[in-house]
């Protein structure tokens, strides 16, 4: 994702008339998003896996009289990953700001994507770099990336006793071998460890084209009970989380979709919000990440 020669049109100034991408944005945070978004006037291109559902949303942001495209997106399939931005660069639409939101989370039992790679992993982080890759060098100046962060990515206590990540390199995380049947905590781990990733995407990606007027910051939403993330667990897990969520929610360090949806529309959009840039974010402050998300 490094800067190369750039196209004629990059250096025009970003405008309010470009639109965000936002990736997973039929469902929990993406979708609250969206409607923060679509309340301000901000055009949207919903990059969603399944467009019947995407249009359906599309249809009630639309009522707000902002403009919103619907275009299929599956993180886990590169094909579409590359469909998805040809089309964009072909139809001339590039966005102003693009919200790597879209996420899964596993539970114990190892997955893969289409491409056979890891599906946390494949979803979160590489999906993501492949989407950015092409359409960094055609964003104007005053561009925003985003992606998702979590107190996840350092465990223990802040991190609500979830296990904290366990980085390798990318080859073994993105193919790795089965878990020992017994290893419970194989896909929390597989999850923080890509939220690991995604924070230094952010500074990956503003380290390098900040020079050309391309930002970037992770956001953390906070612990988010009403969130989708669980539905990839077992049915009997999602039936006890469902009942724990009103209580998890009352935890102090919980947030509701709705206010980490405003700060987060805030952040990839606001003039206010620029001193942020390359920085790990929580609500609207800078907040340390773990010393490893530092390391080249």
């Amino acid at each position: 994702m490094s800067p190369e020669q750039p196209p004629a049109s990059v250096d025009l100034p970003a405008t309010h008339t470009a639109p965000v991408v936002i990736t997973g944005a039929t469902s929990g945070l993406g979708l609250a998003t969206a409607r923060a978004m679509a309340k301000q006037g901000i055009p949207l291109i919903l990059a969603v896996r399944n467009m019947a559902k995407g249009q359906e949303v599309a249809a009630a942001l639309l009522r707000s009289g902002v403009r919103v495209a619907v275009r299929r997106l599956d993180l886990a399939n590169l094909a579409t990953v590359k469909s998805f931005t040809d089309g964009l660069i072909e139809d001339g639409v590039i966005p102003r700001a693009i919200i790597c939101n879209a996420g899964v989370q596993t539970f114990d039992r190892l997955q893969r994507s289409a491409d056979q790679f890891e599906l946390t992993m494949a979803t979160n982080v590489l999906g993501h770099v492949a989407l950015l890759d092409p359409l960094l060098s055609h964003m104007a100046p005053g561009s925003r990336v985003i992606t998702l962060g979590s107190e996840t990515h350092r465990g223990g206590l802040r991190a609500f006793g979830f296990p904290g990540a366990r980085w390798s390199n990318m080859d073994e995380l993105l193919s790795p071998t089965e878990p020992a049947p017994h290893a419970k905590d194989n896909g929390l781990v597989r999850y923080s460890t890509s939220k690991l990733a995604c924070i230094a995407m952010a500074y990956e990606v503003d380290e390098s084209w900040a020079a050309r007027g391309i930002r970037a910051a992770s956001f953390d939403p906070g612990l988010m009970p009403a969130t989708g993330l669980a539905c990839n667990y077992p049915n009997i897990v999602q039936r006890i989380y469902a009942v724990a969520a009103p209580l998890i929610a009352r935890l102090p360090g919980a947030n509701s979709v709705k206010i980490s949806a405003e700060n987060l529309a805030w952040l990839a959009t606001s003039p206010e919000a620029e001193p942020l840039m390359g920085c790990y974010v929580a609500a609207r402050k800078p907040r340390k990440s773990s010393p490893l998300s530092y390391s080249p």
